[in-house]
């Protein structure tokens, strides 16, 4: 504040001669100026006020002239004052008096200067400064304000307690001392923090985080962080410290508690799982000196040793878990063992050299058992148990409940993987893992082992009849006897249904594998009573010999398997031993079942188109014939594939498949504009009898877009007369969506005439057998078989097809003898669809 300056010595030091005229300049300067002024007495009264005092004091000239002014006069001397006004406002001046003459007496002049904001600034600081400093040291963080220099200019008592463990000296940390100097002069931690101190005084670094291990020993963790504000000289740097060991090791604990339950998950075997938590309690306990593990439930000790020696751990694990599967302990949760406890003097004298000072036996709980685990701590130093190690033992007891739980469930679902859950013998998984010890055993000590595959014959009627319960109880009761009737070393399975294998090792002759296979013969000899039901049951067996009919576990049970069935086809209730010459031709049929069953799907089927002509030879349709080009097989016959194909029921997709393709093509030609003509397919008899046969027919020629007419099924005479009372409907279905129906290979079967007039059948085709020997010498019997098969399909209505016709001599023989229709390789060999098609070109021209 500016205050206009008074020259009162000048004024009072006039000459008396001319006091007059100088009374009169002081009385206008004191009346006029902006300060407030008093004019006083010696003893203090107020002689006269200006305005500005006036205004200052909040009383007119009458209120102050002649009352005391009320403050010490120290001439010389500025002090300060308050002056309480009427409106008991509070007015704070700095006040100067100075002696004067006034009015030819000597008095006092009182200046008056109205500081009041300036003090009010002034404390307000003070009480900003005191609260930022409490503010400061409230804090759980440590806080410093470093100058340009590095210096401190301001921290909270946080930071002189984490300051030092930055590995600096705690005088450096004060107020008024260079830290950055003393991290310069200091390595490690420290070093770094000073590179970072001077990259942020010199702008190089705006803002700086991370997180140390104080003093290098893992139990402290800091977290720093440093910030640069200001330019110039008045740069600041800002450093906090924060103690993060509690999250840092809740952090570390979390991490431990992922580990243990990602090897919960990947299902590591629990002794695995409690060593790894073992080693978590001693990443956590830096001090544990020894610990040990033990779960009731799963018979599992673990435990772990900080430097114990190899000899004395083996003799204290071996008391430590018998005294945690005989705790006494059992009701209590924590117990510490005492210095005089029976318990700790055995611990000291099974430890002699490791020095422990706290030993504590824990009770864990598990969904199995209240005191299911059982743990023993030891410290070296006289620490006790806080509430972050208590925390850590309640994870380890959640983390054990869990671990244990899998635990049990994988042995409860290991069991059910290797045994039937009917009989509670091995299952083909175990077996075949037996099988496999077995083998490599024999290996080593090059003697034999025997697989037996046994069948009980005619056990689907027991089901049948007595139905699935009545059969389950069956099997138990059939696989106890069999248990009776091998040794401990052998392994009895349930392969499935009716079925049970049987792994002899050690054997060293055949008839040692004839004598068991009597034994279980005879096992069955007496009848089983179930439910009140007497029932007799015989077996096939069958039976190979590892290293002579197989090396591995697949040939055995194969050649186990053909033995089987080669016994059941022959007499049942019967033994026989796997025949190689016998399983050469089986082989082979299931070798082309199994390549058949990938044939459509790799596109090896093909369909070869044979031409039907008229009498004057002219086309009037095909006969679709199926062939197989087997990648590893090569070229398949018929006759080879398309019995294993009914056996198997592979015909049906097979039938399926012709009908699609034959469809397609005719599209295909009519689409190209070319004339086409009804194409013959055989349908076999399982195809036949699927229950929704019309309607595949009838869906394949729609998405085709042909008339029902362009397409002929032919069937067997024998499929026809075996099927004629259920079949006679599908057939006039057949006929009414306009499907032409074809009797094959007319004359090889048991036709009834009277069943055969009514059926919906349009065409008729002598088998190639009659046809063959019509060109021989001496077949008078065959031209008049001929010619009646002729004369009958023409009275029954139908056309007449002769095929496998070779020759001309053939041919006009039939034709003589009123044939309508011929095929063979007379008149044209099976072709492929681009070749047919130039017999639909000549036929369009």
């Amino acid at each position: 504040m500016q205050h206009d300056h008074i020259d009162l010595n000048q004024a009072s030091s006039a000459d008396p001669q001319s006091s007059y005229p100088d009374q009169r300049s002081l009385q206008a300067i004191v009346a006029n100026n902006v300060n407030a002024l008093l004019v006083l007495d010696r003893s203090g009264t107020i002689l006269f006020a200006n305005e500005a005092a006036h205004h200052l004091f909040g009383r007119s000239s009458e209120q102050l002239q002649g009352k005391p002014f009320g403050f010490p006069l120290q001439p010389g001397l500025t002090v300060d004052a308050e002056i309480v006004r009427p409106d008991q406002s509070v007015v704070i001046v700095d006040l100067r008096v100075e002696p004067i003459e006034w009015e030819g007496a000597p008095a006092m002049l009182a200046v008056l200067h109205d500081i009041t904001e300036r003090k009010q600034a002034e404390q307000f600081l003070i009480e900003t400064q005191q609260l930022l400093h409490s503010a400061l040291d409230a804090l759980p963080s440590a806080i410093a304000i470093l100058d340009h220099d590095g210096r401190v200019l301001a921290a909270n008592v946080r930071w002189l307690q984490l300051g030092p463990l930055l590995e600096v000296s705690a005088p450096d940390c004060v107020v008024g001392a260079s830290f950055l100097a003393a991290c310069q002069a200091s390595t490690g931690i420290a070093a770094v923090l000073a590179e970072v101190i001077e990259q942020l005084l010199a702008r190089e670094l705006e803002r700086y985080e991370n997180e140390i291990a104080a003093n290098g020993n893992g139990e402290v963790w800091l977290s720093i962080r440093a910030v640069r504000f200001g330019i110039g000289e008045r740069v600041r740097v800002v450093l906090t410290l924060e103690d993060v060991s509690t999250r840092h090791q809740a952090e570390q604990i979390a991490l431990a508690r992922r580990r243990v339950l990602e090897m919960i998950a990947r299902q590591y075997d629990l002794r695995t799982i409690v060593r790894e938590m073992l080693q978590l309690i001693g990443e956590q306990i830096p001090d544990l000196v020894y610990a040990a593990y033990v779960v009731r439930s799963a018979a599992i000790f673990v435990s772990h040793s900080h430097n114990v020696l190899h000899d004395d751990k083996q003799r204290l694990d071996q008391w430590v878990s018998d005294l945690l599967l005989h705790s006494p302990f059992r009701q209590q949760r924590f117990v510490e063992l005492t210095t005089d406890s029976p318990d700790w003097q055995r611990i000291q004298s099974l430890m002699p050299l490791d020095v422990f000072n706290r030993c504590w036996i824990i009770m864990l709980r598990t969904n199995r058992d209240h005191a299911d685990g059982g743990l023993l701590l030891c410290r070296r130093y006289n620490l006790p148990l806080d509430a972050e190690d208590r925390q850590l033992i309640d994870q380890i007891e959640q983390l054990t409940t869990i671990a244990l739980e899998q635990h049990i469930t994988l042995h409860k679902l290991a069991y059910q993987a290797h045994h039937d859950s009917l009989t509670g013998l091995p299952n083909r998984l175990l077996f075949e893992d037996r099988l496999q010890q077995a083998i490599e055993h024999a290996r080593r000590q090059n003697t034999l082992v025997a697989v037996l595959f046994i069948d009980l014959d005619r056990f689907k009627q027991v089901n049948d009849t007595l139905g699935h319960a009545i059969g389950d109880m069956l099997l138990i009761q059939v696989a106890r006897r069999f248990e009776l009737c091998v040794r401990t070393t052998d392994t009895l399975a349930r392969h499935g249904g009716d079925e049970f294998m049987l792994v002899l090792p050690d054997i060293t002759t055949p008839q040692q594998v004839i004598t068991v296979a009597h034994r279980l013969h005879e096992s069955l000899r007496e009848p089983f009573f179930v439910n009140g039901h007497e029932i007799f049951v015989s077996a096939s067996i069958g039976a190979s010999l590892y290293p002579i009919d197989g090396a591995d576990v697949i040939s055995l049970q194969r050649a186990a398997d053909i033995a089987m069935y080669r016994a059941k086809s022959t007499l049942r209730n019967s033994f026989q031993f796997f025949d190689a010459a016998i399983t050469h031709s089986s082989l082979e049929q299931l070798q082309i079942e199994t390549l058949l069953r990938r044939a459509i799907e790799r596109n090896e089927l093909r369909l070869y188109y044979q031409p039907k002509v008229d009498r004057d030879k002219n086309l009037v349709g095909f006969e679709a014939l199926l062939r197989w080009q087997s990648a590893e097989l090569g070229t398949v016959s018929p006759v080879q594939f398309i019995p294993v194909a009914e056996e198997t029921g592979l015909i049906v997709p097979i039938g399926a498949w012709v009908l699609r393709t034959i469809a397609h093509q005719l599209s295909q030609w009519q689409q190209r504009g070319l004339p086409i003509v009804p194409v013959a397919a055989n349908v076999s008899a399982l195809q036949f009898t699927q229950t929704d046969f019309v309607r595949v027919v009838a869906d394949i020629l729609a998405q085709a877009g042909l008339p029902a007419g362009w397409l002929e099924l032919e069937l067997t005479e024998s499929m026809l007369m075996e099927q004629i009372d259920n079949l006679r409907q599908r057939l006039n279905e057949l006929r009414q969506i306009g499907v032409t129906l074809a009797i094959d290979d007319f004359g090889t079967g048991y036709s009834s005439l009277s069943y055969l007039h009514r059926l919906p059948i349009n065409v008729l085709k002598i088998d190639r057998s009659f046809v063959a020997q019509l060109g021989e010498g001496g077949a008078s019997i065959e031209r008049n078989l001929v010619d009646a098969i002729i004369g009958l399909g023409h009275h029954l209505g139908m056309r007449v097809v002769a095929e496998g016709v070779e020759t001309a001599e053939q041919f006009q023989t039939l034709l003589n003898a009123g044939c309508d229709l011929f095929q063979g390789y007379y008149i044209g060999r099976p072709l492929p669809a681009e070749a047919a098609e130039q017999w639909l070109q000549m036929l369009a021209q």
